[in-house]
């Protein structure tokens, strides 16, 4: 079971017991503590999962640099550890991308802060104009990086303010229906699609907690886990459906086809939109299964609060529409048959 953990080697000692070390290449060899599958163990696994190889310092006062000085600032340092991660990645693929592409060795990184104008946050913007909602993220954490900046006098101008986000289709992902969820299960009748979707179906839970859910959290016949994106802690009832579809001899519910846990959150919400095209189901995602449940719920009564313990929401307002939306629906149908003798 143990070396379903990627990265995971042990060593014997002398008295017939194991010592477990996390192992991968350009990283620090590192022993992890406690009993395998124990908190202790698992806290040390997936913080040496987190490692990133430290780089070398910026030039002060480059790009690079005001960046570097964000991701050290309480601004930054106080968001989710989920957040800080993905506003990591996006921050280290601005500054290694060339200012020309023909000119790939000028990097935005080595460009002096005070030099940048709007229209290198333009550049930045429409290079994921595939992407609307990559390029407003970009233009979100620009607007975080150069504020702060100002603030510290690094530069005379924050930049980012006046640049016009790009246009997104409203609503974001697609909610699920409950035929696309029977077709899905009419595809996946075991295996790894059929967990996945047992648990999307059972608890709606992101992605983020997908990928790394297993034994550890299951206790007392409930799945508790603290979110990854918002770190709330979720409690949620296991029905005798899910139950039966939980593995019992992995350490994380869903392993790849190699036989290994998902090395990303991006690699598995690819694959689950993969196995809803391979049902016959075209522009559902992970999240789309995570509305449904959540608009079933509303629909059935659930309360914003109710909601957010089930979604490990921290604020009420990303509950709300699901809540009104099922008043409205509710309200009208009863406006209707007020009607219905007249």
């Amino acid at each position: 079971m143990l070396f379903n953990l990627e990265h995971l080697t042990s060593r014997d000692n002398s008295d017939g017991t194991k010592r477990y070390y996390f192992r991968r290449r350009g990283q620090p060899l590192t022993r992890l503590h406690g009993e395998p599958l124990s908190a202790e163990f698992m806290t040390g696994y997936r913080k040496c999962l987190d490692w990133t190889a430290p780089h070398a310092a910026a030039t002060e006062g480059t790009f690079a640099w005001i960046c570097d000085q964000y991701m050290d600032s309480p601004a930054f340092k106080t968001k989710a550890k989920a957040t800080r991660e993905a506003r990591r990645r996006v921050i280290k693929t601005m500054t290694e991308e060339p200012l020309d592409p023909n000119q790939p060795a000028e990097k935005f990184g080595a460009e002096r802060a005070k030099a940048m104008t709007p229209e290198y946050i333009e550049i930045l913007r429409d290079r994921k104009s595939d992407n609307p909602h990559a390029g407003n993220e970009r233009l979100k954490i620009l607007g975080q990086i150069f504020k702060l900046a100002k603030t510290k006098k690094w530069v005379p101008v924050n930049i980012v303010i006046g640049t016009e986000r790009l246009e997104t289709p409203k609503g974001g992902h697609n909610t699920a229906t409950d035929d696309d969820v029977a077709k899905y299960f009419a595809k996946h009748t075991s295996g790894a699609a059929w967990v996945a979707g047992m648990i999307l179906k059972h608890t709606g839970v992101r992605v983020s907690d997908l990928r790394i859910l297993g034994l550890p959290n299951v206790k007392k016949g409930r799945l508790v886990f603290e979110t990854v994106k918002t770190e709330v802690l979720c409690e949620l009832p296991i029905p005798p459906e899910l139950a039966a579809a939980l593995p019992r001899d992995n350490m994380t519910f869903l392993l790849s086809d190699a036989g290994k846990p998902f090395e990303s959150d991006k690699a598995l919400s690819q694959r689950v939109s993969k196995w809803f095209r391979q049902a016959g189901v075209k522009d559902i995602t992970a999240h789309s299964v995570r509305k449904w449940r959540a608009t079933k719920m509303a629909e059935n009564g659930a309360t914003e609060y109710q909601l957010m313990a089930s979604f490990g929401w921290k604020d009420p307002k990303e509950a709300r529409p699901y809540v009104e939306a099922a008043n409205r629906q509710k309200m009208a149908q009863e406006a209707s048959d007020k009607m219905a003798g007249v």
